[in-house]
Formats: C-alpha cells, sequence, structure tokens
C-alpha cells in the first residue's frame, strides 16, 4: 500500500507542477532559514556553558545605593567580596577574581630579539581559575601555574606570537618595562563563545608587591570581576538572602548612608541579559530580547511556508475531487485517503529538506560572516541537531498535511461524481484568514524591521558632543617614570611640525574605551550626603581644544594658572549630580576627592564616552601625565604619509614599544557592530519571510483565477471592462491586506515599544513606520496578483464558455 500511496503522489506532483514547485520552494526555503537562526540563537545562547559546571557558577554583580536610590549597576566587585563568601558560606565551593590590566608585554628572544605588544586586557587571576571554569591547560600544573607572585600563563595564540617555535616554558616575559614574569603554563586559546576573553593570565598575588593587602581585604575597590562555584544543588535565593543579611550586619557601619548590593549573577546570563557597567567585552554584548525576536521570525517563517502548503493544497483539493469520489466509490476508506495525502505531505517535506540543508551547507560561511561570529559548522554531526531537523520536519507534516487530509477526504462520492460544487464556506473562510495571517505578519516585520534600521541609523548619527573625525589614536608606551613628561615633550612636538597635523594630545582615556579610573566626590557644603562615584580621565592642556569639547562655564587647563594639577574640569552631568542648579555655580567651588581637596575651575558640556546604548555619566577631567593614548588631529586622512613621519620621532622617544595606531571614527562606531550585523540579519529573515507569503500568494492567485475563469467570461459578455474585471479580482485579495494591517499594526507598537526600552537614548516609534508597513505589503500583493488578474482578464470569452 505505501507504495501505491508514493505512486499516486508522485503522479500528482507530475500533473501539478506549478503547485508542486511553488510548494517545495516555499517548504525549503522556509526550513533553510529556520534552520540557520536555529543554529544562530543556539551560539548565542552557548555562551559559557562549555563549562562542565557552568550552571554552579555564578558571578558578583555589584550595585551602588545612594539616598534611596540606585547609582550604579557594575560588573566588577571589591577584592573582598570573594574570600567573604567563602570562608562564611559553605555553600560556596570555590571562588576567583579578574583583574584587568593593559601594557607592554615584551620578551627578548635570543634568536629573535626584543618581541613587544601592547596587550589591551590582561588579568591578574587567582589560582582557583582553573577550578572555578574548564579553561584548559595544555601544559603546566593547574594548580600551581598561577600560585606565587611573578606567574604568567599564556594562550597557545599567545605563546606563537611571542615565542615562536620555542619552549615557552621558564622563559621570561617583562610587564610594563620592569616586572618580569616566568612563563609556568600554556592554555587553550579561550572559546569565542565565552563572555570573558584573554590571551595572558598573570599570577593575582603579584598585586601584594603593588597594593599591599588591599587585592585581598578592600570593600571600596570595584575593579574585579569575581566568580563563585557554588555546590551542586545548592538554593541561591536562600544563599543571596543570607548574604545579604551577612552585608547588613558586618557592613552597614562603614557604608553608612549608603547601601551596597552584591549580587550572584548565573554565569550563562550574562551574555545576553547583563547590560551593566565595565562588562568584560561590551561589544559582544548581546540582547536576549532580540535573540528572541530572530527566533519567533523562524517560528512565523515555518508558520507562513505551512500556511502556503495548506492553502495551495486546499485550493486545488476541488480539483481533485473525482479522485476522491472514484477512490471512496471502489472502496478506499477515509483513513486510507488520509494516509494519501499525508503521504504526499511527507514526500513533500522531504524533498523541501534535501533542498533546504544542501541550502543550509553553502550559505553557511556567508550567514556565519553576516552574524559576526565564527560559528563552526559541526552541528552537522551533533545528534542534538538532527532531532530538531526531525522535530521540525515531523511537525510540518502534521500541521500542513492535516487540514487537507481532513478536508479532502470528507468529499461526498455521490455529490462529487454528479458535478455538484464541493466547495466550503468554511474552507474559503479559513484560506481566508490564513492569507490575513500572512500579511499580518509580514507587516509585523516590515515595521520591527524599519525600526531596527531607525534605531541603529539614529543612534550612528546623533552628535556625540565630542569630535571624533579625522584622528590617528596612538596606543602609549603605558608605563610612566622620570623622564617620561621628558620624552612626551619631544614626541609631541615633533608630531605637530609635521604637515597636515592639527594638534596632539594625550590622556588615559579616549572616546570609546570605558573609563575604568573611578572615584567618590563630594561637596563641602550643600549637596548629596554620599560621595558620587565619578569617572576620571587625566588629560593634557590640549585635550579639550582637540577634542572639540564646549566649555559651558568657567574655564580650561591653562599654563597660564599655575596648580591647575590641583584643579578639576568637570561635565555638566556631574553639576546636576552634586545638586548645583546650573554649571555656572560650580565654577570655584571646593569638592572633596580621596582625601584630597581640589576646585572647580570649569564645566565641559556632556558627551558621550561610549555608545548611545550607555547613559551619560559624572565624569572629571585631572591635568595628569597620561601614557595610555595620544590623539593626532589632521586635517585630511592622508594615514600613510603621517604615519610614515611618524616612525622615527616615535623610534627615537619610546624605542621600546612598536608603534600601535587606529582610526577613532572606526574604533568608536565597532560597538555597533554587532547592532549592525543584527539588524542585516533581521532584515534578511523579513525579507525571506514576505518572499516565501508572497510564493504562497502567488499560487494562490492563480488557482483563484482559474477557478473563476467561467465568471470571468461571462462578465465580459455581459459587458465588464478588463479594469473593472481586474478591480473585481483585486478586491478579493486587497481586503485581507486592509484587515491585516489593522490587526498587526497595534501589535507592532506594543512590540517595537518594549524594544526601544532597552535604549536609553532612542527613537520614537514613528506613524511613518505604520505607512511604510502598510504599502510595502500593499504593493508587493499587488505585484503577485495583479499579473495574475490581468492575464485572467484579457482571455476571451469564447474559450472560457466554449464548453458550457
Amino acid at each position: 500500500m505505501i507504495a501505491s500511496y508514493i505512486r499516486v503522489a508522485f503522479r500528482n506532483f507530475r500533473s501539478q507542477k506549478a503547485f508542486t514547485s511553488l510548494n517545495v520552494a516555499g517548504l525549503s526555503l522556509g526550513l533553510t532559514a529556520s534552520l540557520l537562526i536555529f543554529q544562530y540563537v543556539k551560539y548565542e545562547r552557548s555562551f559559557d556553558a562549555f563549562h562542565s559546571r557552568a550552571k554552579d557558577i555564578y558571578r558578583i554583580q555589584y550595585n551602588s545605593w545612594k539616598n534611596g536610590r540606585l547609582d550604579f549597576e557594575s560588573a566588577v566587585a571589591v577584592p573582598a567580596v570573594g574570600p567573604a563568601l567563602k570562608n562564611n558560606f559553605p555553600e560556596v565551593e570555590a571562588f576567583t577574581r579578574l583583574y584587568p590590566v593593559g601594557g607592554l608585554m615584551t620578551y627578548h628572544s635570543p634568536t629573535r630579539g626584543t618581541i613587544s605588544f601592547q596587550e589591551e586586557k590582561v588579568p591578574y587571576a587567582d589560582p582557583a581559575l582553573f577550578k572555578v571554569f574548564d579553561f584548559r591547560l595544555i601544559r603546566g600544573d593547574e594548580k600551581t601555574a598561577l600560585q606565587g607572585p611573578r606567574k604568567i600563563v599564556l594562550s597557545e595564540q599567545a605563546a606563537r606570537k611571542y615565542f615562536g617555535d620555542e619552549d615557552p616554558l621558564g622563559k621570561t616575559i617583562t610587564y610594563a618595562g620592569e616586572e618580569n614574569f616566568e612563563v609556568t603554563g600554556i592554555m587553550a586559546n579561550v572559546p569565542e563563545n565565552s563572555h570573558i576573553r584573554f590571551d595572558l593570565l598573570l599570577s593575582y598575588q603579584t598585586l601584594k608587591e603593588h597594593y599591599s593587602d588591599h587585592y585581598q581585604t578592600s570593600w571600596g575597590w570595584y575593579d574585579f570581576y569575581t566568580y563563585v562555584l557554588l555546590k551542586p544543588g545548592t538554593d541561591v535565593k536562600a544563599l543571596q538572602a543570607k548574604w545579604d543579611s551577612y552585608l547588613l550586619s558586618e557592613r552597614k557601619v562603614d557604608w553608612g548612608e549608603g547601601k551596597q548590593e552584591f549580587i550572584l549573577r548565573p554565569l550563562t546570563d550574562i551574555h545576553l541579559y547583563s547590560n551593566l557597567l565595565y562588562e568584560a567585552n561590551p561589544n559582544d554584548q548581546r540582547d536576549g530580547d532580540s535573540i528572541q525576536a530572530l527566533e519567533t521570525i523562524a517560528f512565523f517563517i515555518l508558520i507562513i511556508a505551512g500556511i502556503n502548503y495548506i492553502n495551495l493544497t486546499t485550493a486545488r483539493s476541488f480539483s481533485r475531487a473525482n479522485e476522491v469520489g472514484v477512490r471512496k466509490v471502489i472502496g478506499a476508506l477515509r483513513s486510507q485517503l488520509i494516509i494519501q495525502f499525508y503521504v504526499e505531505s511527507f514526500l513533500l517535506n522531504l524533498v523541501a529538506l534535501v533542498l533546504a540543508m544542501a541550502l543550509v551547507v553553502f550559505c553557511w560561511p556567508a550567514f556565519s560572516k553576516l552574524s559576526g561570529w565564527q560559528i563552526p559548522m559541526d552541528f552537522l554531526s551533533r545528534t542534538d541537531f538532527w532531532i530538531q531537523v526531525l522535530g521540525v520536519v515531523v511537525g510540518g507534516v502534521i500541521l500542513s498535511g492535516f487540514y487537507p487530509a481532513l478536508v479532502m477526504s470528507s468529499f461526498k462520492p455521490i455529490a462529487v461524481l454528479k458535478g455538484k460544487s464541493v466547495k466550503s464556506p468554511g474552507g474559503n473562510l479559513l484560506r481566508k484568514a490564513l492569507v490575513v495571517f500572512q500579511f499580518a505578519t509580514s507587516v509585523f516585520l516590515i515595521c520591527g524591521a524599519v525600526l531596527v534600521y531607525r534605531q541603529l541609523e539614529y543612534m550612528k548619527s546623533s552628535k556625540l558632543g565630542i569630535s571624533i573625525d579625522n584622528t590617528i589614536v596612538l596606543k602609549g608606551p603605558g608605563n610612566v617614570d622620570s623622564l617620561y613628561q621628558q620624552h612626551l615633550e619631544v614626541f609631541g612636538n615633533e608630531v605637530t611640525q609635521i604637515p597636515g597635523v592639527k594638534s596632539f594630545t594625550s590622556s588615559t582615556n579616549i572616546p570609546g574605551v570605558e573609563i575604568y579610573w573611578t572615584g567618590g566626590i563630594k561637596r563641602f557644603a550643600e549637596g548629596p550626603a554620599d560621595f558620587t562615584m565619578v569617572s576620571h580621565v587625566a588629560i593634557d592642556y590640549d585635550f579639550i581644544a582637540a577634542f572639540g569639547v564646549k566649555i559651558i562655564a568657567g574655564r580650561n587647563f591653562s599654563k597660564d594658572y599655575p596648580g591647575d594639577e590641583k584643579r578639576l574640569l568637570v561635565n555638566r552631568k556631574l553639576t546636576e549630580t552634586l545638586q548645583f542648579k546650573n554649571p555656572a555655580d560650580a565654577v570655584g567651588e571646593k569638592v572633596s576627592q580621596q582625601g584630597d581637596t581640589l576646585e572647580i575651575v570649569g564645566v565641559v558640556e556632556d558627551y558621550h564616552q561610549m555608545s548611545l546604548k550607555s547613559e551619560l555619566l559624572p565624569m572629571a577631567f585631572m591635568l595628569r601625565p597620561a601614557a595610555r593614548f595620544y590623539a593626532i588631529k589632521v586635517e585630511s586622512m592622508d594615514a600613510p604619509r603621517i604615519l610614515t613621519a611618524i616612525e622615527n620621532p616615535w623610534k627615537t622617544s619610546f624605542p621600546e614599544t612598536p608603534l600601535d595606531y587606529f582610526f577613532l571614527d572606526q574604533f568608536y562606531n565597532r560597538q555597533y557592530d554587532k547592532d549592525n550585523r543584527f539588524g542585516k540579519v533581521f532584515t534578511l529573515f523579513t525579507g525571506l519571510a514576505i518572499f516565501i507569503a508572497s510564493l504562497g500568494l502567488l499560487g494562490l492567485a492563480s488557482h483563484v483565477t482559474t477557478a473563476r475563469a467561467k465568471e470571468i467570461g461571462i462578465r465580459k459578455v455581459l459587458g465588464s471592462s478588463i479594469a473593472g474585471i481586474v478591480v473585481l479580482l483585486l478586491q478579493g485579495f486587497m481586503i485581507p491586506v486592509v484587515i491585516a494591517c489593522l490587526l498587526a499594526w497595534p501589535l507592532s507598537w506594543w512590540a517595537t515599544e518594549i524594544w526601544l526600552q532597552s535604549f536609553p537614548y532612542r527613537v520614537s516609534t514613528s506613524p511613518m513606520m505604520f505607512i511604510i508597513s502598510g504599502a510595502s505589503i500593499t504593493v508587493i500583493a499587488f505585484l503577485c496578483v495583479f499579473y495574475q488578474t490581468l492575464k485572467a482578464a484579457l482571455l476571451s470569452p469564447a474559450k472560457m464558455l466554449k464548453y458550457e
């Protein structure tokens, strides 16, 4: 019987090539799109899950409250938190801390000479790092590799970069030109789907040489990523409650009126659901709601493809009524007919799956590049992937085959063979409802795509309050010694003599680099009772002018005013936080900072240090020697010539440091790379969903115009014009478009408003979004239907009615 069902199915496929092709195309594209999205979403959700005990690992989130309001939420905590948890709560099995620093790393090779690189993030790490996480040592002992001072562990990549073919173990790497570290281990490269990534690890106990016991006991120095490993089965809510009570009893006196919280945050939630200050890799953070939106699109695409199948199959089912009638007359049971139609559905889905898998393999490299991740294609060898594929296909067969099988197997043989109409008003209503759903989904997705585009363009095009164009940034030597200021002045003078260079300035931070240097500032009179946490930037006399930062009150630092080293420039946000009525009131006021008394000499307009995904922060600028970044403003980006001219002065002033540079505008805008990629992925699959819906609409329009051929012929005989017939046929498809828009617009407004809440600076929901979506879907529907309707209207009535 199965063989018979298959033969009949293929016979029907051959007799209805156009409908079969449309069904296979829609199903295969739907499966391709959904499988690509599902793998992308799975990769995004796989971050940090590769650790064997990922579910037992928690990061400590630090929240600070002042005067009853939340002051900040930080991904870094204080160094005392880890030991306090381990020593007082038996549920805590181990803890580890990462204290990120950066600077010049140098290896003096006996055969290859001096090899130096500026490293951005080189964390000091507790020895328990390898117990808490599954970062694997290829060489060396995990228990002792980070035990004791002046030890360093390298990744495979870093080992090759510094040592080439040499054996690194036991060799010495110099940090910041003065500290020698012994290489004690080689670690496998950190996977891309880790929210923390590094190539070098310094032993945590080295910090004692610089900070005494503060690196272990401080409750105010929050620069430490702290992770705890809990014993299996720990009730985290109960532990959090006990921990909160402990902090209240032990620390309340020290904190005064403020409130400090140290929250246990699940490791596997960080990548998608954490957006705090000082995330380890903020540019890699993703939005869980956006990922959920992509997954929703995948389901919509599958549903749309299934609806196409249902509509096209039921629409042409009436042309198969005679076949059903004959089968029933010769003894076919309804169950057998249902099996027949399910076999056809299964075969179509199977063919579509084969095509989809080929498309997935073909498109994967380009899709992986578009997504911004190097997602491996090893999912083809994983059992869970094929279980997912099987689930999608079986679900598709059941859902897409159920209604057509039910409808066609219910035909009455006597009525069918007598030529009576078997059309069902209920069936027509369902088809129209499904078409409305397709249109509504398309309108919803178009609204989403328009809003994503508008929000991204708004963030990229908004004024930052600071000039980042035509700026070359050099990474400074990092370390400041007694001769540094002299070398810097010589270098700066030589650079400014280069034709095309407008200015030269040094600072600890430039736009696009998160500020880790923070400290408390408090007014002596009035203002908030507690210290306000402020981001600090060390600058020189030329920073404000070079970057075009506007001074709104007071003055800039100037060599005409001796003693500016004990004065501050602040931004407008800080004056508001310190409760000055207006910026001018802050000028001349004294503030307390870490035991020092400093005078505010000027107020600058706020600017976006980070992207518009982050809120403005209170900032203070201090006149200090800075060795981290040198910004060179140029008249035009004639980079090769200027960089060539810079090389000799650089080698003369900083011979130990390799010249490393970047263009500031490109560097700053990298913060939007992942958002841009998400926008492209969202738009791509929105377009694909609409295209799949259009395929079904095209087939349905073809069937409807064919089914109404006699009616069209009679109308033409009675005098109807071609335009009148076209309008009549189009009405049947345009009305569902109107209904779909009315249903989708409110839902789109609600969903987009929720999505926008995650952006502190955002566009508003505009009527233009609804106009664009409505007009787009109307044009798409019109183009899909118009050709078929026009072709039917142009047919000769004699041809249509010659058999009547």
